[in-house]
């Protein structure tokens, strides 16, 4: 009798990605000693027997399975400190990993991580507030507070600590990133120079809390954080540029500026996927291949979550990102071939099917959690997300042009910068202004599962009506 036929490859990835997936979440709360040599005779196993269908799936299951439990354990036992010191006063030594903002009440507020507390190295990050000036990013510190639990990317908060600098941080990116800021804000009024800054590097905190609030309502948060939006357009424009003079050139280019990116926004969630997305792509581009798109997903959602399971346990924005690359690389071609079948769209076509696709599997997460919906963000969005790569490229050179000519000039040359951030900030606050923009919609956990079971059936419907074949769609860097 002969053999059954194997899987093919990327079917064996994509199953042994996914139950390391379901094993990590749920280690969170299920506990189970995996010994790391059991993980190594299955996977011995999985490579003997991988021309047997049915027990190399048996034991692709048992291996991801064990992998995501044995990892997730690895976590809850660095970051079990925390447990055992809240609600005292403690002290905690870390590094400042984002730009501090002040709040409604004058504290000044960042995260902290490459923590000590209380004489003791423990995973995750804190959240301190303090009143308390001159702290940036990079800066190490020492804070004296009442530790408290913490809520989404962070174990543990403190509301009002002491804090003390003990070492400046002297890097020379955190250097040259602070003058460039300076540079923006000295030839950009206010809110252009943080809306511009915000496009650039994800600089949200510095946005006025009258514009952020109004950028939330009408659905455009997402362009002003360090995200894939910001970092796609980078990698195309480089990889474009660079690729007139050879492919390595351009392969070396970009991903020197993904780390380079990395560095200068810091490693959010959002960022992280987004940089071990792209970074795939241009793996596959440099070496003439492609990605399926749910290959693509889950390997970026693997790498993200096994470096650090924080991530899949806690992290709302994690979650939000992968839903809307999801709809963006698997339902937004399925749209545009049922509409347009081997045509290419006009661009705001493009973007629209693209934002509808990305809102479509984002929100049932977000009225499960918020309970909110943006009634405007569709024709915001359409309005603005064409010309972000304009706004980008006219915040830099008004920066650069601050750095190098007498500020005086470097204002009259950055007008370009001024009359397209105007532009968004107008459309953004008129988008906002009615009642209406933004409505309640509260559904509970088992309706929001029951409506991604309903886009999963109907996306399958449609992948197999209109024969649609995933190799013919460009990558994140085309």
């Amino acid at each position: 009798m002969k053999q059954r036929r194997e899987l093919r490859r990327t079917t064996a990835i994509s199953l042994v990605v996914t139950v390391f997936l379901i094993g990590l979440y749920f280690s969170k709360s299920i506990h189970i000693q995996i010994d790391f040599l059991f993980l190594v005779a299955t996977a011995i196993f999985l490579i003997i027997f991988r021309k047997s269908i049915f027990l190399f799936m048996a034991l692709a299951i048992i291996f991801g399975l064990s992998v995501g439990l044995w990892r997730g354990n690895i976590t809850k036992d660095a970051i079990s400190g925390y447990q055992t010191n809240f609600n005292k006063e403690v002290t905690a030594v870390g590094n400042v990993v984002d730009d501090p903002v002040y709040d409604n009440k004058g504290r000044l507020g960042f995260r902290i991580d490459s923590i000590t507390l209380e004489g003791q190295a423990i995973a995750g990050q804190i959240r301190v507030k303090s009143y308390v000036s001159s702290i940036r990013r990079g800066d190490k510190i020492v804070a004296v507070g009442k530790l408290t639990e913490g809520f989404a990317n962070y174990q543990a908060s403190m509301h009002y600590a002491n804090v003390a600098v003990v070492e400046h941080s002297s890097s020379l990116v955190e250097k040259a990133r602070r003058k460039f800021f300076t540079a923006v804000y000295n030839v950009l009024p206010e809110p252009h120079a943080s809306l511009g800054l915000g496009f650039l590097v994800g600089l949200r905190s510095a946005l006025p809390s009258e514009l952020d609030e109004q950028l939330r309502i009408v659905g455009l948060t997402h362009i002003v954080v360090a995200s894939g939006f910001n970092l796609t357009i980078l990698v195309r424009i480089a990889r474009r540029l660079l690729a007139r003079y050879s492919k390595y050139q351009a392969f070396a280019g970009s991903i020197i500026l993904i780390f380079g990116f990395l560095m200068i926004t810091g490693a959010s969630p959002a960022i992280i996927r987004a940089a071990v997305v792209t970074i795939l792509s241009l793996l596959a581009w440099f070496y003439g291949r492609r990605f399926q798109p749910v290959l693509v997903i889950l390997l970026g959602a693997a790498v993200t979550a096994g470096y650090n399971p924080l991530f899949i346990w806690f992290d709302v924005g994690w979650w939000l990102s992968f839903l809307a690359f999801a709809g963006v690389l698997i339902i937004a071609p399925i749209v545009t071939k049922k509409l347009y079948r081997d045509k290419s769209p006009q661009m705001i076509v493009q973007v629209a099917v693209e934002t509808i696709s990305a809102q479509l599997v984002a929100t049932p997460l977000i009225l499960a959690l918020f309970g909110k919906i943006s009634m405007v963000a569709l024709l915001a969005n359409i309005m603005v997300v064409p010309i972000i790569p304009f706004a980008m490229l006219a915040t830099f050179v008004a920066g650069m042009l601050g750095l190098l000519i007498p500020i005086s000039l470097a204002a009259w040359i950055a007008l370009p910068a001024r009359i397209i951030l105007g532009y968004i900030v107008t459309v953004t606050r008129f988008f906002a202004l009615p009642s209406w923009a933004q409505r309640d919609l509260n559904i509970g956990w088992l309706s929001m599962i029951i409506i991604y079971g309903i886009i999963v059936v109907m996306v399958a419907i449609a992948y197999r009506r209109t024969h649609m074949s995933f190799e013919k769609i460009p990558s994140v860097v085309e």
